[in-house]
């Protein structure tokens, strides 16, 4: 039975999200074996790939949202600070000032890095 081109590109779709979903969880999975706490800042990055996480300079964070007031002072960030007063989860997903914010440049984004978002998002950059 021939599959029109709709049809497949719909199953192909599926099948890849299916792989994707089953990759991060078997991901997850593996890290939690290893004693790893799969986070991911308000700043967008991957505790686990911060390099402040893996200098000892930071046990982790949390989405905007998801930050007590405790934890904000504590963390001293003003990333996450920033993101827990607009309560917003992420920068990049939740504040329209993401490639023009001072507190992200240089750290943890490199300025060529978000100039090239601000264009793919149709920006002035």
């Amino acid at each position: 039975m021939a599959l029109s081109r709709r049809d497949l590109l719909a199953r192909g779709a599926s099948a890849a999200a299916a792989g994707i979903a089953g990759a991060s969880l078997a991901c997850a999975a593996e890290g939690e074996s290893k004693g790893i706490q799969h986070m991911v800042a308000a700043c967008g990055l991957a505790c686990t790939t911060c390099p402040l996480m893996k200098d000892g300079k930071c046990k982790g964070c949390a989405s905007g949202k998801d930050a007590s007031a405790e934890m904000v002072e504590r963390k001293g960030c003003p990333v996450l600070k920033c993101a827990s007063m607009k309560k917003i989860d992420y920068c990049g997903t939740g504040c329209k000032m993401f490639t023009k914010c001072p507190k992200l440049v240089g750290r943890p984004y490199a300025e060529s890095f978000l100039a090239m978002i601000d264009k793919r998002l149709g920006g002035t950059a």
